[in-house]
């Protein structure tokens, strides 16, 4: 029988040396855009449920309870499912679920469902022991079933367009020997077991299967699900049987969906308390007045991408999509559309990755004459095609679309801005198994955690099921080899052939850093980050 390592082992092991090849573990760093920070809670804390490491404003300061929190950003959700990970659900749906665990500041895993675990030392074996006397929203305690359930209905490919499947696919077994204690068992080595259920939201059957599964949902989180209209605003209320004592402090939240400048004015107005993604131009002017707190999140491991069809002529020459990659002018994007406050870059990875490599991320220097000669060693010529763009959920990627249109041009490219709705978007390039032609533009999420979960979750990036329609024998080996390695010196080795793989099949291109910023109103307190998908906690959140 495997060795087994408590969760206080796996914790030592994970925060030394070699954990950085099994998790990445070190603290995130604020890019040197940020403004100041706001008083920040942490996800989790390992002294007591609910426990923070807030700074608040003031050493005598304590949390006020009571108030309506009004949030708003550009995204609608996709949807309100709890096992949905697309846009828009972070400070919406996100809100009424709880996790097994939660990253910690320094991305370490903590309690929260699973309030203890233990895990054998090839990490194929996995005992979760559960919080006793939690409950769900609709009075049911919630058990062991339900982690079981919610592992394998991700399995179904309805449920969040199957991008958690790959995760749930990994465990050969799911054992519940008690209403307490889940034992799971993969046949692989799985080091980047916590990144997986970071994502797993435990669900209510009663809720999920039900006739008002569309319309509401049923968790254990802090907020109960009051009312959801589509295109307008998500409704939250305080859970006030919150199995973490005294949490949260705020009595509803209110998330609205706003343009840019919508929301922008209505903050300023004194419309809304807290913003995400704002315009750059707003954000650079607000954060020297007093009354805001201007916040780039310090983890959210996010950035911009094109891809291409990689199954349709030319772009199944990697020749062409490596002249396309020269072509983007990535500084002129990071300096005018994102005001300095983005990174050029050619890998997605950030700088706390293990497999970040600063030589490697400069290959593809805005070059328009290399680019025009690889389009010559291909044999093409007067080509016109397009880019899909999702312009209202991601107006930057957009505005690049428009450099990039006028760098193609210098070089006879023709290209056409396809701008439509996000669920065209999204219906294009993930239901329809992806179908256009030419490339896609979009932004992208998790570079923070583990290299291989990128590989294993990122739309952009997956095996299967692509946006690009990548299929290669290397590329799955090397993806398969790097979700499976614990060996630190194995992994640095496979993530740097990785990296030169990527650079050289320009299959989907990293164009820069998608900072996530967001404006707070000053007397907004206690926000913290979550660490696997960008998105802001608001359990610890007050209004002062």
């Amino acid at each position: 029988m495997a060795t087994q390592l408590t969760r206080r082992e796996t914790l030592r092991i994970l925060a030394c040396g070699s954990g950085a090849a099994l998790l990445a573990a070190c603290a995130p760093s604020v890019p040197n855009a940020s403004p100041t920070q706001p008083s920040v809670a942490a996800p989790g804390s390992t002294q007591q449920p609910g426990a923070s490491t807030q700074q608040p404003a003031a050493a005598t300061e304590q949390p006020r309870s009571g108030g309506t929190l009004r949030f708003a950003q550009t995204a609608n959700p996709v949807s309100i499912d709890g096992n949905s990970i697309a846009g828009g659900g972070s400070e919406t749906a996100w809100l009424v679920f709880d996790r097994l665990t939660t990253y910690d500041q320094n991305r370490m895993p903590q309690p929260m469902l699973a309030e203890s675990w233990d895990i054998s030392s090839d990490f194929k074996s996995f005992k979760l022991n559960l919080r006793k006397g939690v409950q769900f929203h609709s009075g049911r305690e919630m058990t062991s079933d339900d982690v079981k359930y919610t592992v394998l209905r991700l399995r179904d490919s309805t449920v969040g367009s199957g991008i958690l499947a790959g995760f749930s696919n990994w465990f050969t077994s799911i054992d519940t020997p008690d209403k307490y204690t889940v034992q799971l068992t993969t046949d692989a080595s799985r080091p980047t077991f916590f990144d997986a259920i970071e994502l797993f939201n435990i669900v209510d059957k009663d809720n999920v299967e039900g006739p008002d599964a569309k319309s509401k949902i049923v968790g254990t989180g802090p907020f109960t699900f009051v009312e959801w209209q589509n295109g307008d605003h998500f409704t939250v209320a305080k859970n006030k049987n919150y199995w973490q004592s005294g949490r949260p402090y705020v009595d509803q939240i209110v998330s609205y969906v706003r343009d840019q400048q919508s929301m922008d004015l209505q903050l300023e107005s004194d419309g809304l308390d807290v913003v995400k993604i704002p315009a750059v131009d707003d954000f650079v002017r607000l954060k020297a007045d007093p009354s805001y707190q201007a916040i780039i999140h310090p983890a959210s491991g996010t950035f911009f991408e094109v891809g291409f069809n990689s199954k349709r002529a030319p772009f199944d020459d990697k020749r062409v999509r490596q002249a396309f990659n020269y072509a983007m002018d990535r500084k002129r994007f990071a300096d005018t559309i994102m005001r300095g406050t983005a990174t050029p870059i050619d890998l997605p990875w950030s700088t706390t990755s293990p497999a970040y490599d600063a030589a490697k991320n400069g290959v593809y220097t805005y070059d328009l004459d290399k680019a025009k000669s690889l389009l010559g060693q291909a044999g093409v010529s007067s080509l016109e095609t397009g880019v899909l763009v999702n312009g209202i959920g991601a107006p930057q990627v957009l505005a690049f679309s428009q450099i990039y249109q006028d760098s193609l041009a210098q070089i006879g490219v023709k290209l056409n801005i396809q701008n439509v709705e996000p669920a065209v978007w999204v219906d294009t390039l993930i239901n329809k198994k992806p179908d256009y032609t030419g490339l896609w533009a979009g932004t992208d999420q998790i570079a923070q955690l583990s290299p291989s979960t990128l590989f294993q979750l990122s739309p952009g990036w997956r095996l299967d099921n692509n946006h690009s329609n990548f299929v290669d024998p290397m590329w799955t080996d090397l993806v398969n080899s790097s979700l499976s390695e614990v060996d630190p010196a194995r992994q640095k080795d496979l993530y740097a052939r990785l990296n030169d793989y990527i650079l050289d099949q320009s299959f989907t291109a990293a164009i820069a850093t998608y900072p996530y910023t967001i404006l707070m109103r000053s007397n907004v307190k206690g926000t913290g980050y979550l660490l696997h998908n960008g998105g802001l906690n608001f359990t610890e959140t007050y209004l002062s």
